[in-house]
């Protein structure tokens, strides 16, 4: 709902008309002219040298020199067209339930066509707290307002009147609330500073963007515009500008592991959601979990498991979940790290560690099935792979998180792909991770999808023994497109059970589905947008037991070990120690004395083995870095290898026959 009017004025500058209580000043250069022309000229030290100390005391055109009103034009301000004046546009956006302006966002198109935006990480619009000043060229002009999928866009035309200010005011409208019904979005995958460093970005902009799309929580990502970032700093950041309706935490992509510094055999990358920020002995986890992944390039670094970093994270009270597990591409690498230049080389982002975690765990919580807005092969892949895995009783989350980098141009969108959490006792972050590790969940790039069994979330289950069970499903086309749903399937395990085609793509659709199960099963649901390749939602899976539900056994590794003098080639009486790694930190496990240097001992497949004899420098060897076989396996892995279980069963039978020689080094006299 809109309403407009307006009323004339001499034309001027608007200044700070998007400002908040307590929140900075923050806007383009037509929104809040002072303080945006200096953030612009900081991100062009050319053009500083032109801005006159005037600029700071008065907003007067008037004064400004004409060279630095020509420079100011490719930055974004709105300049009319030769021959048409300029009109002034002042918004307000509300909530209709509690009439006050609510965080948005706007794409706003002038009578010339173009769509004014604030800046190249976000090329869509801009982000408001929900009340804006816009000076525009005068004629036709377009305005579309959204806030997530939960509420309905709203879409106008107005026309600009020269020389007037055009009062405009906006209501947002829920078309459903999930928090109310315990269901709260959130994006755990969010990169403050990816890397690139192409675009300056600031808290406030993170913290706007993401009350714009209606998120719950969001947990930021390194780096981060910091230049200490510990725990605590990041927390004092985020706290200040969370409030009760979108909660601001800070996470890592960790691990994000590529062996030997290799980005053509990528180990997996994850997220994670919940962490205490410092161990009991107080370390910063931050760095501890940093320390314990190579990047691109790292080709000196020490190598460190994925399921070593998981059991950090774990030990810090937080979750784990792989993210775009089957994602890779060709493209140029190399030239850095020891590695020469290649033009045409596989880049990989895959899990391929993935495999071993399960076997030996599984050591992670649940994997994205879906990962952004545009990965629609790599995420039918994923949904393979969770399905994969349920059907051979490894009960892992379903989930989605959006990779958003707000250094990187046109990608600043958090929430493109969210994850809804099923909480019944009022939300926290922890209390959302825990949910998410209980696959209490549905992902989705827009479309809206409740599925409840006999009333209960995804991730319940139930005996098996024929009775009648009955799937409620509640499923809505987002409310920030065009189009309504396409259509509803139910899967059971992994394969379509019914399909729904609503007739005329409505924008929401609801059904009663019986289920009478006699034997292991699971089920979930899935919804389709107007754009069945863009808008997608997943449920968490529903299950079916006939037998009560126990996780496989973790996958053990038979080491043959042999210890040796490296000189002389000598076995040697020596005691091994198992040790397991919270990321980088190596903690002592059980003892095994071997007479005469060589045995065999079965092990978790995750610790690594110490080797000690008297008079010798110690060893460490780990059964997956320092067996080739499957080290080589491993790394080499496809999208298509993660989703046959023939990869997993290779990976247990070169677990089962692992050889490790102990070469070890007298102690030197000192």
């Amino acid at each position: 709902m809109m309403r407009q009017r307006t009323r004339s004025t001499t034309p001027r500058w608007f200044g700070c008309a998007n400002r908040e209580p307590g929140v900075p000043i923050r806007g383009s250069a037509a929104e809040c002219f002072p303080v945006a022309c200096v953030a612009r000229f900081r991100q062009r030290p050319i053009v500083r040298s032109m801005l006159p100390p005037i600029c700071l005391a008065t907003p007067s055109v008037v004064a400004l020199p004409i060279l630095w009103l020509v420079a100011l034009l490719p930055m974004g301000l709105t300049a009319a067209p030769a021959g048409r004046a300029l009109g002034a546009l002042q918004a307000r956006v509300i909530s209709k339930e509690t009439r006050q302006p609510i965080a948005c966002t706007v794409t706003l198109v002038d009578s010339a066509g173009r769509t004014v935006t604030e800046g190249e990480g976000f090329r869509g619009g801009f982000r408001s707290s929900g009340v804006f000043t816009k000076r525009l060229p005068s004629g036709r002009t377009k305005i579309r307002v959204t806030r997530g999928p939960e509420f309905t866009a709203v879409e106008r035309e107005i026309e600009l009147r020269a020389g007037e200010t055009n009062l405009v005011e906006i209501q947002m409208e829920r078309q459903v609330d999930l928090r109310r019904r315990g269901w709260f979005a959130g994006d755990s995958h969010v990169h403050m500073i990816h890397g690139e460093r192409t675009i300056p970005v600031d808290f406030d902009q993170v913290a706007l963007a993401s009350r714009a799309e209606d998120l719950q929580y969001l947990s930021l990502g390194h780096a981060w515009t910091l230049d200490d970032p510990t725990p605590e700093r990041l927390e004092a950041e985020l706290g200040f500008r969370s409030t009760p309706d979108c909660a601001l935490t800070w996470g890592l992509e960790a691990p994000k592991n590529y062996f030997k510094g290799d980005a053509g055999r990528c180990l997996g990358h994850c997220w994670t959601l919940g962490m205490r920020g410092r161990s009991p002995t107080g370390s910063d986890v931050i760095g501890l979990l940093l320390q314990a992944s190579a990047w691109d390039y790292e080709s000196q670094k020490p190598s460190f498991a994925n399921f070593e970093s998981h059991a950090l994270i774990h030990a810090q009270g937080g979750a784990v979940f792989y993210t775009h597990p089957a994602r890779w591409w060709t493209g140029p690498w190399g030239g850095q790290g020891g590695y020469p230049k290649q033009e045409n080389m596989r880049v990989s982002n895959m899990a391929v560690e993935l495999p071993l975690d399960v076997l030996a765990g599984p050591t992670f919580d649940g994997l994205d099935v879906i990962t952004g807005a545009g990965e629609f092969a790599a995420d039918q892949k994923s949904f393979q792979l969770w399905s994969l895995l349920l059907n051979h009783g490894y009960r892992v989350a379903a989930t989605a998180s959006s990779d958003t980098c707000f250094d990187r141009p046109g990608v600043a969108v958090p929430g493109a792909a969210r994850l809804y959490t099923f909480l019944e006792g009022g939300f926290s972050i922890g209390a959302a991770a825990r949910a998410a590790a209980q696959g209490r969940t549905f992902a989705t790039t827009g479309p809206l999808v409740v599925a409840l069994v006999d009333g209960r979330p995804p991730g319940t289950a139930w005996a098996s023994d024929g009775r009648e069970h009955v799937l409620r499903i509640e499923a809505w086309s987002s409310g920030a497109v065009s189009g309504g749903l396409d259509r509803v399937e139910i899967l059971r395990n992994g394969e379509l059970f019914q399909k729904h085609v609503p007739a005329g793509q409505p924008t929401s659709f609801q059904t009663n589905v019986v289920i009478r199960e006699d034997r292991t099963s699971w089920y979930c649901v899935r919804a389709f947008g107007a754009d069945q390749q863009r808008q997608r939602a997943i449920s968490g899976a529903f299950f079916f037991d006939q037998q009560p539900w126990r996780a496989p056994e973790p996958v053990k590794a038979r080491v043959h070990v042999r210890v040796i003098d490296a000189a002389s080639g000598g076995s040697l009486d020596a005691t091994l120690t198992e040790i397991s790694c919270l990321g980088t930190q190596p903690q002592p496990g059980a003892t095994h004395r071997m007479a005469g240097g060589s045995g065999l001992l079965t092990i978790p497949a995750t610790v690594r083995l110490r080797a000690h004899a008297d008079g010798y420098e110690p060893v460490t060897l780990s059964p997956f870095f320092d067996h080739p076989a499957i080290i080589e396996m491993v790394t080499h892995l496809g999208d298509s290898d993660l989703v046959e279980w023939g990869t997993f069963e290779r990976i247990r039978a070169l677990l089962d026959d692992v050889t490790l020689t102990f070469r070890l080094m007298k102690v030197r006299p000192r």
